[in-house]
């Protein structure tokens, strides 16, 4: 009897556990950590229970790895458009753009990194800490790139990025209060004016 070509199944198996990760993504942001179950997981992913473990240690695991691959995604995002233009200013430009939108369009990675309260407990706090870190050094990364090419007169990058970061920050907090504040694009734009406005 010949045994049917069932295909790749390491590659069935990554789909099925990214399947996993973006319905768990989708029911902390939701939901909320300590109110999502894995009963509940695998019914919104629809896998069974043991599928979600084949593939994960536990709900903590599953929080950390959801984290971990969005963020990736932004990260490669931030390396291909850098890629596709020399001016460094231009790069940073690129870099504000990939994460004000990722932050704005994804409601997940906006609660891990401004409201991580309100989806994890305490004992995470310092993983969710890690990927605001992660995030934090994208844009220092496009601000030491830009001094160290001669093209940004600052001699504080760390206060600048501070200044971006914060800034958005608050744009995120005002939007999510109700206010009706200018949109996103807007506010990329405005501080990345700023920032050329410091070009040798």
């Amino acid at each position: 009897m010949t045994k049917l070509d069932t295909g790749p199944q390491p590659e069935r198996d990554e789909k099925k556990r990214l399947q996993i990760l973006d319905s768990a993504a989708d029911l902390f942001s939701r939901r909320g950590f300590d109110k999502t179950s894995i009963r509940g997981l695998a019914s919104e992913a629809r896998v069974s229970t043991s599928t979600i473990y084949a593939h994960f240690a536990d709900k903590d695991d599953l929080l950390l790895q959801s984290i971990d691959r969005r963020l990736s995604l932004v990260e490669q995002k931030v390396r291909t458009l850098a890629e596709e233009d020399e001016d460094p200013l231009q790069q940073l430009a690129a870099i504000l753009v990939v994460i004000h939108h990722a932050l704005k369009d994804d409601p997940f990675l906006r609660k891990i990194l401004i409201f991580d309260s309100q989806v994890v407990d305490h004992r995470l706090h310092q993983r969710t800490n890690l990927a605001r870190e992660r995030i934090k050094n994208l844009g220092l990364q496009g601000l030491r790139n830009a001094v160290t090419n001669g093209v940004l007169d600052c001699d504080d990058v760390d206060a600048l990025e501070t200044v971006l970061r914060v800034s958005f920050q608050g744009w995120v907090l005002s939007i999510e209060n109700g206010a009706n504040e200018i949109s996103e694009e807007r506010l990329t734009k405005m501080l990345v004016h700023l920032v050329e406005g410091r070009r040798r």
